[in-house]
């Protein structure tokens, strides 16, 4: 395979009938028309989702197995294309092909050009990798996606089972759901929106040049991590937020004077919550908004505890459903004012960039992501030794950070644009004198 392959097909320049019957045209979901004012090579809005397989892989099988089960999730099945107001998904009549992974992962994706899929599928000896571009689907849609196709690529394997659990499979039907806009559908217009945060800490370190993402493991006994969340009364994210917002502030009192008074800010991170857990909706496309936990250096210097605390209160206040409606109403709120409605795609593409450092990326400092507990049929388990998330880089953040749990196993995968290590070292040693053991692993 050849790592440089572009993951399309373009459309015939003649289509029959038949063909023209299956394009179809979806609106992006809120959440996405951001996404696609702002992806660059600088900000690829991608993410990545990987199961490494008890075997090598067999990438002919591989791509039967995603040439089968793409035709299960139409609504991936898209081409994002310019329209005079907004950028729309439209059927894209090509199939999606299996590539080599390469060195640095979610590398840009040029989602604008005619036949590109919003999501690409590599392989590595034993491993698959699906990368998705945010527009498409948030981390619970993108893992569903890969489960699907790692059970199809099994099956075809000779892998059997009764049990399929929630994975989808070959030949069911979408349900209409699976399509909805859920932010629109649960949208509630009298309700005041959220104010904005003020400018948070940012780690002070140069990027590296673009394309260079690099990851570190930090591999850990998920009993391990629960029994000291569960001895310290929070949960498991709320235990990994405060050791993440700890080492942030170590670095902010380690600046010289000079420094620390130029980036005297809050620190914050920006945690994503799967309002598939408050809203009864089947959506695949972006169902998730955050909540902010942080502490505020001005303050002075907060013991472990006191975060821990802050942390816990916060988080019990703002994942609320009345908050989190909140946040819809300030999102949604934008995309359907009169002005923005009738304002040309090519201006909006010019603001839009703005919007998204003014509402989002200047208001954390870092940004952490729990999948949490990632569970497959038994008769898959067997033939499967992990199931990792790789964040989206971010070159305003700098490092980010997500997790996901598989059998006994925790996965930390921290990404950044920088060189330096420090904020990893800090966070990894914290952890080890909380008596958590870290295996580490980099890219």
């Amino acid at each position: 395979m050849d790592s440089t392959t572009i993951n399309s097909i373009e459309h015939p320049i003649a289509l029959t009938q038949d063909e023209r019957s299956k394009i179809r045209s979806y609106r992006m979901d809120n959440a996405a028309v951001l996404f696609s004012f702002v992806c660059s090579a600088r900000i690829p809005c991608l993410f990545r989702l990987t199961a490494t397989l008890v075997e090598p892989i067999n990438v002919n099988l591989l791509q039967k197995a995603l040439n089968r089960i793409i035709e299960r999730f139409p609504y991936y099945r898209v081409n994002q294309r310019p329209g005079f107001f907004w950028f729309y998904w439209e059927t894209n009549l090509g199939n999606p092909k299996v590539i080599a992974d390469s060195k640095y992962p979610n590398q840009e994706l040029p989602v604008r050009k005619k036949g590109i899929f919003p999501f690409r599928v590599r392989a590595f000896q034993n491993r698959v990798a699906v990368e998705f571009y945010h527009a498409l689907t948030d981390g619970t849609g993108g893992l569903t996606f890969l489960k699907a196709l790692v059970a199809e690529y099994l099956t075809l394997k000779g892998i059997q089972t009764d049990d399929w659990g929630d994975i989808f499979r070959f030949g069911q039907q979408p349900h209409d759901e699976e399509y909805e806009d859920a932010y629109k559908r649960f949208y509630i217009p009298m309700y005041p929106s959220m104010k904005l945060a003020d400018v948070a800490f940012k780690l002070p370190y140069k990027l590296e040049k673009k394309g260079i993402f690099h990851i570190i493991t930090g591999i850990m006994d998920v009993k391990e991590v629960l029994a000291k969340s569960k001895e310290l009364n929070v949960t498991l994210s709320e235990f990994l937020i405060s050791i993440y917002l700890d080492s942030l502030q170590e670095i902010f009192h380690e600046l010289p004077e000079k420094q620390q008074k130029q980036q005297a800010h809050p620190i914050r991170l920006q945690v994503p919550v799967n309002l598939r857990r408050f809203y009864p909706s089947k959506t695949m496309r972006n169902f998730s908004l955050f909540v902010t936990p942080g502490i505020d250096p001005r303050l002075g210097h907060f013991s472990f505890e006191e975060i821990l605390k802050t942390v816990y209160h916060y988080m019990r206040v703002e994942v609320n459903d009345r908050y989190i409606s909140q946040n819809i109403k300030r999102n949604v709120r934008g995309e359907l004012h009169p002005l923005m409605r009738v304002t040309p795609l090519f201006i909006k593409r010019i603001g839009g960039k703005a919007v998204y450092l003014r509402m989002g990326e200047r208001l954390y400092s870092g940004s952490f992501t729990n999948l949490g507990r990632v569970v497959v049929p038994e008769a898959f388990g067997k033939e499967i030794e992990s199931i990792q998330f790789i964040p989206t880089s971010s070159a305003s953040n700098k490092s980010t950070c997500a997790v996901a749990s598989f059998k006994d196993k925790l996965y930390m995968n921290f990404g950044r644009v920088i060189k330096e290590t420090i904020l990893q070292k800090k966070f990894f040693r914290k952890l080890k004198k909380q008596g958590i053991s870290v295996k580490i692993e980099t890219n």
